[in-house]
């Protein structure tokens, strides 16, 4: 019964460590990786989703707004079982388009603005920051492991 209790939660169940080489290359936009998956009894895992998320902030105090968006996802499909303290890795690489603001593209463009751009972006405290999350689907479990890395885009 406990046995059961602590499949359905995950509990020494299917463990996913993330591995990214670094540097990131920023030129071609893609993330290249590795995931670890280990577990402490026979387990299938059905699938992985990988995204790549930007939580995007500005303003201050209780004005503060927080938003994410999935910049990038890739769902891997193929099915397998890891055994007793074995070690599958998958490798994984993902492309991704970092959409820019409007002040970004004028940033961009115009040398001149840049200064007054990056000063009304500090004033409205304005910070996106990015992360990489794998997720795996286990069959039998009600929550999924995942591993979390924040990257540098």
């Amino acid at each position: 019964m406990l046995g059961k209790l602590k499949r359905v939660l995950g509990i020494e169940g299917v463990k996913v460590a993330m591995y990214i080489k670094l540097p990131i290359d920023k030129k071609e936009k893609v993330i290249i990786g590795n995931l670890k998956f280990t577990t402490k009894s026979e387990s299938v895992v059905k699938g992985i989703t990988i995204k790549i998320v930007e939580k995007y902030s500005r303003g201050r105090g209780k004005d503060r707004r927080i938003d994410e968006y999935t910049i990038a996802q890739l769902e891997l499909t193929d099915s397998f079982v890891i055994s007793p303290e074995e070690i599958v890795e998958v490798p994984f690489s993902i492309m991704y388009e970092i959409a820019l603001s409007e002040m970004d593209k004028m940033a961009h463009d115009s040398i001149i603005k840049r200064p007054f751009i990056s000063f009304a972006k500090f004033i409205r405290k304005v910070k996106s920051e990015f992360s990489l999350v794998a997720e795996a689907d286990v069959d039998g479990t009600t929550l999924n492991p995942f591993a979390k890395e924040i990257v540098e885009l």
